[in-house]
Formats: C-alpha cells, sequence, structure tokens
C-alpha cells in the first residue's frame, strides 16, 4: 500500500514536470479579452535595417479585423483605407477552395466547393468595418 501511494505522489510530481503547469479553458470573457489585442500591420523604425529604410509614409494598419464563418469554411478579412482584403480564408471539412480574390479591392471574394455545392464569400468596407455577403449555388 505504502509502495503505491509513493508510486502516485512521484507520478504526480513528474507529470507537472514534463507536461508544465496545468492548463485550463478560456472562459468567454477571458477569449474576448484575448482577441482584443491591437494589430499594427506597421513594424517601428527602430525594427527596420538602416540600409532598408525608406521616406515612403507607414503602411496604415487596418481599422478593424473580422473573422467570417460559413458553412464553406471562414476568411479572416481587414478594410485598410477603404480597401477590403482577405488576410486568410479556410475551407471547412469536405470543402477546397476553387477560386480567390483576396484584395485589396473594392470586394474581395473567396469560393469554396464540395461536389455539387459552392459557397462564395464576398467582403467590402463600410465605414472601414468588413461587411461580408455570402451566396449559395
Amino acid at each position: 500500500m505504502m509502495a503505491m501511494v509513493a508510486g502516485v505522489a512521484v507520478t504526480n510530481s513528474l507529470s507537472s514536470v514534463i507536461t508544465g503547469p496545468s492548463v485550463r479553458p478560456l472562459s468567454a470573457e477571458e477569449v474576448r479579452q484575448e482577441l482584443d489585442i491591437p494589430i499594427t500591420a506597421t513594424p517601428s523604425p527602430s525594427a527596420i535595417p538602416t540600409s532598408t529604410r525608406t521616406a515612403s509614409p507607414p503602411v496604415r494598419a487596418p481599422r478593424e479585423i473580422r473573422v467570417i464563418a460559413t458553412s464553406g469554411g471562414s476568411a479572416v478579412a481587414a478594410c485598410v483605407g477603404g480597401e477590403a482584403s482577405l488576410l486568410s480564408w479556410t475551407p471547412a471539412q469536405g470543402y477546397h477552395v476553387d477560386d480567390v480574390d483576396p484584395g485589396p479591392h473594392n470586394h474581395a471574394k473567396v469560393k469554396f466547393e464540395a461536389n455539387d455545392t459552392e459557397v462564395e464569400l464576398e467582403v467590402h468596407c463600410e465605414a472601414g468595418r468588413p461587411v461580408s455577403r455570402e451566396k449559395h449555388d
């Protein structure tokens, strides 16, 4: 009995060393807080080597980035200077990407396909925010 208790104690001690501290899932509020981290598209001037610095104006960071989910897949969209861009896209299980126009343009779009199903996601900007429209064929 004493050997079993000692074995469990050693196993518990080793598991925290091997796997690290215990991990718990984030609450919905913690996820919202984590996703609210500002994103910048321009590195600080000190991060750019002197030989590559130019006098051009800095790239404007997106005012808002939005994750858009459809039945065919999802995309990350942003608006910069009034133009829509798709930053990334991922087809849902069973779908593949058939066509993509990532922008930046007035409209950016991606088409997901599976067998006889097509889902087209089109994004444009309104007041600096990505707005989506989904078409099914």
